[in-house]
């Protein structure tokens, strides 16, 4: 037990290194620092620009801009106990001993472990609050939900799991807050009350517990419906096992049974993703500090990415990885503890893999000290071989690109043909391809079916409520609104103030699909009254159709989720079908490439890609491929990792075998052999990452960070709505539309994924 603590902590060292190398190479990429928005400015004195960029270390002594692993040194100097001055921090000469020093905050002018000292608790406290409301709701409904299988009961918890998962958080954050606002119940925001710092002991944490309400509901609901659904499938697997059979055959009392093994067993699961949830909690509650200005690690380390703030960046992050480890460590014990036939062992029988693992550290080292030693010495040379690896990459790019279209189009066209008539005949999967049917024919159909241009304003109508309408003279008359006086927020409808709905009538000409020229739109209003307008879903606050903007910005929103779950699977599966293949060194590399992925939380990572590789100069187009791109990139991690392990199923099966000794190459092997044996799993996972993609792009543009104006996406609109406080104290409902639209399209796609894990899989079967 104890060699095996000591072994997992000793692999947090190589771990963090390999995070912090990463975290600082992009941070070093992104463009722009800390200073850009000086620079730009005219009333600030150059030499106070210089003097702030040397004692930065952003440049050295002759002025020259320092290289990423310069200023990476300086960091790894300072928060080892070995010290070499005057590095940041450290203004003596020579070698010193001391605490780990984590640098200077370039925003704040604090020291980075103050910041660290005032934010971790915080969130910290928020994630543990978040897992064990999730567990004290999750689990016991998971349990009577498998006990009383195919009940009312059932039934209606898996309605609301479905709701639960398809909520974003930052939506749910947003209607706590309107709902704090309305009723008075609730706080609207903040760790605790402006007079806590007056109170006594019980009452500070009385109040600090009360402000913690909503942000635990919030940042756990999403979790509770994820478990309960773990935990139902679970327990309905274990009912059945055999010493559950056993148990009943020698007269033990039902309710023993259930609670005293089949529990002990179904809740293993939860126990082992205890740690990834953990962490991945920090993540979300990014989102949440945001919209309920929660002041935690999350809410830190996005403003530091915003301001190029690197050291509080990549402090943050390994906060999370090493919350990840400790996490993951709870749970093995803790998993040991429940399951008396898990022994925890930490003996030497695994020198192999240390082997590898120092292998693989050491080529690490060796690269990067390559690189170190090119950009010293020959900088031209250095800048030659990545141009090169850039001409590579376009060429590789192009090849992916091919595979993805052709691994898209053999599962859509074999497996979707074969089981769309069992998906039909279901009536919750016929409903879900439905709505999505009708959500992708208004996102292609867009430019038709819109009234209006994205990008027209109508100043004199803002927050105009949804239109009504009324059927006069044998047609639909839309009704004419007018403010009840000027500056009034507040609309009325002159009696007889109506227009005719006119349709396919002629209007300004577009492009359909972006290349077929037309000239009519589905609605319009016929009248001679240039500032009448149709608002199905009202308007916002410059009085832009927000139904127009939904229907373009369901393009990039839906779009985004097919285009990037289809990298994913391709990436995933070359990763995974050939580390399970191969073995040995090739499924060690690979797996550890993995896990340095899934080391960093996902949100933390994807901010950072979007600042080292988005340029404030892109165009949206630019900005929207640059984005499915590092969606994907961050996504491919998991599927490869359970592609590997089917892929390691299937490895020793008499048809690979046979397959093998016919001279058949690798390729063709994992194409023609393996990949129609994890079809039907692909197909699965498809449906069930894609509302991940879509979720993700809406969190970045709500941030401010994806899509921008003039285009339009979901989480764009609902940052716009979220920005204007005026929605929630006005009542203006209709803003929050987006937030329904990217529900409707999650739960649809969870629907349908569940409903094809039924049909491939029979144990899932529950009808």
């Amino acid at each position: 037990m104890f060699a095996f603590i000591i072994r997992r902590l000793l692999s947090l060292v190589p771990l963090l290194l390999g995070v912090s190398l990463l975290v600082s190479l992009l941070m070093y990429l992104s463009p722009g620092d800390f200073l850009t928005q000086a620079r730009a400015a005219k009333d600030i004195d150059p030499a106070i620009i210089e003097q702030q960029e040397r004692q930065l270390g952003l440049v050295n002594a002759e002025g020259e801009a320092t290289a990423w692993f310069v200023r990476y040194g300086h960091w790894m100097a300072n928060i080892s106990p070995v010290k070499y001055g005057p590095w940041v921090g450290q203004p003596e000469e020579g070698l010193s001993f001391g605490w780990p020093y984590f640098g200077e905050s370039w925003t704040y002018k604090v020291e980075v472990f103050t910041l660290l000292k005032q934010r971790v608790p915080a969130t910290f406290i928020l994630s543990l609050t978040s897992i064990f409301f999730a567990w004290c709701i999750a689990i016991p409904l998971g349990v009577l939900a498998a006990i009383y299988k195919d009940s009312i009961f059932d039934r209606i918890s898996a309605l609301l799991a479905y709701a639960a998962l398809s909520i974003p958080e930052f939506f749910l954050a947003i209607l706590a807050v309107y709902l704090a606002a309305i009723t008075g119940i609730f706080p609207e925001g903040g760790r605790s009350s402006v007079e806590s710092e007056f109170l006594g002991l019980g009452a500070r944490i009385l109040d600090y517990g009360y402000h913690l309400i909503l942000p635990t509901v919030v940042l756990g609901i999403g979790s509770v419906a994820g478990m309960m659904r773990i935990m139902r499938a679970n327990f309905i697997d274990y009912m059945q096992a055999e010493f559950a059979t056993t148990a009943r055959a020698k007269g033990v009392a039902e309710r023993v049974i259930m609670f005293k093994h089949v529990l002990r067993n179904a809740i293993n699961p939860l126990i082992t993703a205890f740690g990834y949830s953990f962490a991945s909690l920090l993540s979300g509650a990014l989102l949440v500090e945001n919209v309920m200005n929660y002041p935690g690690l999350g809410q830190l380390i996005y403003e530091a990415l915003i301001r190029e703030d690197q050291y509080v960046v990549m402090a943050g992050v390994l906060i999370g990885v090493v919350m990840l480890v400790f996490g993951n460590l709870f749970s093995d014990l803790l998993l040991g503890w429940m399951d008396p036939r898990i022994r925890i062992e930490g003996g030497a029988k695994n020198g192999a893999s240390g082997q590898k693992a120092n292998l693989v550290w050491l080529v690490l080292i060796v690269i990067i000290a390559l690189q170190i030693l090119l950009e010293v010495f020959a900088p031209s040379l250095l800048g030659m071989i990545g141009l090169i690896l850039k001409y590579i990459g376009l060429l590789l790019v192009g090849l992916l690109t091919v595979a993805c279209v052709l691994l898209v189009g053999y599962i859509v066209v074999t497996l979707f043909r074969r089981l769309i008539g069992d998906v039909l005949r279901r009536p919750m999967g016929a409903a879900a391809l439905a709505v999505l049917t009708l959500l992708y024919c208004g996102a292609l159909f867009a430019p038709a079916i819109s009234p209006y241009p994205i990008t027209q304003q109508n100043l004199g109508k803002p927050y105009h409520p949804p239109t009504s309408y009324a059927w006069k003279d044998g047609a639909l008359h839309a009704k004419l609104y007018q403010k009840e006086a000027v500056g009034s927020p507040t609309y009325i409808h002159p009696e007889d103030a109506t227009a005719p709905i006119v349709w396919f009538s002629k209007s300004e000409s577009y492009k359909l699909f972006g290349f077929i020229p037309m000239e009519r739109k589905l609605f319009q209003l016929d009248t001679e009254d240039s500032a009448a307008r149709i608002y199905l879903l009202g308007s916002d606050a410059t009085g832009r159709d927000i139904f127009s903007r939904l229907l373009h910005g369901s393009q990039v929103s839906l779009s985004i989720g097919f285009i990037g779950i289809s990298i994913t699977l391709i990436l995933g599966f070359i990763v995974g079908s050939l580390a399970g293949y191969y073995g040995g060194t090739v499924d060690f590399v690979a797996m550890r490439l993995v896990e340095l992925l899934m080391s960093i939380p996902g949100l933390y990572l994807l901010l950072a890609l979007r600042s080292a590789f988005i340029s404030p100069d892109f165009s949206p187009t630019q900005v929207y491929m640059v984005i499915i791109v590092i969606l994907s990139v961050i996504g491919w991690a998991g599927t490869a990792r359970i592609i590997r392990g089917m892929t390691l199923s299937i490895r020793n099966r008499s048809f690979v075998v046979a397959a093998e000794s016919m001279g058949q190459c690798v390729p063709m092997i994992l194409i023609k052999h393996i990949l129609p044996n994890i079809a039907s799993y692909l197909l699965v996972a498809a449906t069930l990452a894609i509302p991940g993609y879509i979720l993700a792009e809406a969190a970045l543009s709500f941030l401010g960070l994806g899509i921008s104006e003039p285009s339009a996406s979901w989480g764009l609109m609902l940052k716009q709505s979220q920005g204007n406080m005026i929605v929630f104290f006005m009542n203006f409902w209709w803003m929050l539309t987006p937030g329904l639209a990217i529900f409707a399209t999650v739960i649809a796609y969870n629907v349908l994924g569940d409903v094809l894990r039924d049909i491939v899989d029979p144990k899932m079967q529950t009808r």
